[in-house]
């Protein structure tokens, strides 16, 4: 397995374990008003479990540390990564703050699911159930593919990120004269936006011009989410180098 693979085997791992946990936990509260009296599933207790919620992103911020690793030690040149730069902290702090949201999307889907049933003159039966499937890891597609999204597109994003942090820091150190290029997966199932950025080149600290809106590298997580997710296009730096 390439290293990127295992990186993103590391992440989805991580991911996929924190959703099935935090999700037994959001289902067992929501569900509570079922299991003991059969009300209506409360979605607002989706709530009480956010705490645990962010411990998970905490363990899946962890599992990206191989990725940040890669993208560093791609450069090939000293010093070894250094886990408390705050440019790498930064793009971290942003993918969990992205993270943090999962909650409220669940919220807006059990919500969504109640209405549906409701106006279908359901059962509190079946839309209990409805709110049972949506609260249970294998219970739809979606969440493993959600777990599958996180790994790949945070993999990219922080192996991107970390190698722009060392660029960054050996230029501001005045120890090399660097440039970045976009480089692009050209194999027909890029977007056309990307495309058409594949050999851009910019200063370090210059942005890309994608899709109409400037990123620092691929999968800057301050780019739209039809820009920047799932994206696999590579970030290289260029020049200086002995």
């Amino acid at each position: 397995m390439p290293p990127r693979d295992s990186s993103e085997e590391t992440v989805y791992q991580a991911a996929s374990s924190g959703l099935r946990r935090w999700l037994t936990r959001a289902r067992n509260a929501v569900m509570a008003p079922w299991r003991s009296v059969r009300a209506m599933p409360n979605p607002q207790e989706i709530r009480s479990t956010e705490p645990e919620w962010r411990a998970e992103v905490e363990r899946i911020a962890n599992a990206l540390t191989p990725a940040l690793r890669e993208g560093w030690a791609a450069l090939n040149l000293p010093p070894d990564y250094p886990s408390n730069d705050p440019y790498i902290q930064a793009n971290l702090a942003l993918t969990k703050n992205l993270l943090v949201r999962i909650p409220d999307e669940t919220h807006a889907m059990v919500v969504k699911e109640i209405l549906e049933g409701t106006v279908a003159q359901e059962t509190t039966a079946q839309i209990a159930a409805r709110v049972e499937d949506v609260l249970t890891y294998t219970g739809s597609e979606n969440w493993d593919g959600r777990a599958r999204l996180i790994a790949a597109t945070e993999t990219q994003r922080h192996f991107n990120s970390s190698m722009l942090a060392h660029g960054l820091l050996l230029e501001r150190d005045g120890r090399r004269d660097l440039t970045k290029q976009w480089d692009t997966r050209m194999d027909q199932r890029e977007r056309p936006w990307h495309h058409d950025a594949n050999g851009q080149v910019r200063a370090l600290s210059q942005l890309f011009i994608v899709g109409g809106e400037g990123l620092l590298f691929p999968v800057d997580p301050r780019g739209r989410p039809d820009n920047v997710i799932s994206c696999r296009c590579n970030l290289r730096i260029l020049g200086g180098f002995s």
